[in-house]
């Protein structure tokens, strides 16, 4: 008996010139991968004690959960006469925080690396580029990042007609009262609600906070600061602009800047509810319970965090737009599960079009909720002058524990949902 083997790679066994059998080594491989594929994918069909009453339930129960939790924090600015704490929305926003942070980083790209590494999808994700859903992730920061420059209001400040940016912009007074609801603060001393210790408007940088080279400016000592002024007036007189001093937004520009960053957060948010939603509608016995205790909890803590940012920013009493946000986000996922309820039947979340579809969104939310919570939420909170001036002492501390918390506990729930 020999073996042997021919230019095209077919392996041919012989028995006294007899061709006993012929293959090619890469043809059974190939067809051993697609059938491997195809037992490792599902379809939709009809799941054994599916109820559609308990998962009308559970989309009432998501709604309630979820609205309220959002639309919390705004009735305990619209109402004072609720008497909650302020603690209370300190502890809401510092914990929703973390929530937040681990909903990128346990929840979502988690996920979709998950999704899109399944043996079900083709070659292309698996072992030609794994690195996919990261990719995916890194280009919805760049786009959210774009977006926040384009529609900047540093943007569109101030110019000069020779071509040499003017820097100087007058700021109003610092504002006083209610945060919230008509109130003109700045995002990080709306949220802690404090005031403002440095009424200087030419050390403070972006968001009317000091920038980090005023700071060390000003721990130089008086010399540095006489000098500055004095090559200021110099500058005047030669009738040359400063191109160096800070940008300082007016209060209208500092809310038109918070409301875009409270937009950009709440899509990131929204992107991956809806597959949440219909993740638990095609889910049934056990896996259900578990399911929808998680999401319930999961829905509440994003609620809270994002209604706290939501009623931090300035709106005139009678204003729909906050209540219509907190909708927003109610509906979502409930949205997704009557999808969900609708189509039990034909989707299944690990069939190839479902897989390749909630993992690509994951991604994209996942890249947006990063940028959000780590460079709106808590840099914001946490790095920035004015952030320094409002949460001193025990109170920043007692603020990071409340975002480790957050991220702690939303780390939990990632063990089941």
């Amino acid at each position: 008996m020999v073996a042997a083997s021919n230019s095209n790679g077919r392996i041919s066994v012989y028995y006294m010139g007899v061709v006993l059998s012929a293959f090619r080594p890469g043809r059974k491989l190939a067809t051993a991968r697609v059938v491997k594929r195809a037992e490792s994918c599902q379809t939709g069909s009809s799941k054994p004690n599916y109820s559609v009453g308990l998962h009308v339930a559970a989309l009432a129960i998501i709604l309630f959960v979820s609205f309220g939790a959002c639309a919390f924090p705004m009735l305990a600015v619209r109402f004072p006469r609720l008497r909650i704490p302020h603690s209370f929305l300190f502890f809401v926003r510092h914990f929703g925080t973390g929530v937040l942070i681990a909903t990128a980083f346990v929840h979502l790209l988690p996920t979709a690396f998950v999704s899109l590494g399944n043996p079900c999808l083709s070659q292309f994700w698996t072992v030609d580029y794994p690195a996919m859903p990261g990719a995916i992730a890194l280009a919805a920061v760049f786009l959210v990042t774009t977006v926040e420059m384009v529609f900047s209001p540093a943007r569109h400040i101030c110019g000069d007609t020779r071509g040499v940016t003017q820097m100087i912009c007058h700021q109003d007074s610092t504002p006083t009262g209610h945060q919230g609801y008509g109130a003109t603060a700045s995002p990080v001393e709306a949220l802690e609600g404090g005031k403002s210790s440095d009424s200087d408007p030419h050390l403070r940088g972006d968001y009317g906070v000091r920038s980090p080279i005023s700071r060390q400016s000003t721990a130089e000592g008086p010399e540095m600061v006489t000098g500055t002024n004095a090559v200021n007036r110099e500058g005047a007189e030669k009738d040359v602009p400063d191109v160096h001093a800070p940008i300082v937004l007016t209060p209208e520009q500092r809310t038109r800047k918070a409301f875009l960053q409270c937009v950009l957060l709440e899509v990131g948010i929204l992107f991956h509810s809806v597959f949440i939603g219909m993740a638990l509608s095609v889910s049934v016995g056990n896996e259900f319970v578990i399911l929808l205790v998680a999401i319930s909890f999961h829905q509440c803590f994003e609620g809270l965090a994002l209604g706290a940012r939501i009623s931090a920013l300035s709106w005139n009493p009678d204003a729909k737009q906050p209540w219509l946000m907190a909708l927003a986000y109610g509906c979502t996922t409930p949205i997704g599960q009557a999808i969900g309820l609708a189509t039990h039947s034909l989707y299944d979340p690990d069939s190839e079009v479902g897989l390749i579809m909630v993992g690509t969104m994951n991604a994209i939310s996942s890249g947006l909720l990063v940028y959000a919570s780590l460079v709106e939420l808590l840099a914001e909170d946490f790095l920035t002058d004015e952030s320094w001036r409002i949460l001193r002492g025990k109170r920043r501390i007692f603020a990071c524990l409340l975002v480790f918390l957050g991220a702690f506990g939303m780390s939990l729930v990632g063990a089941w949902a």
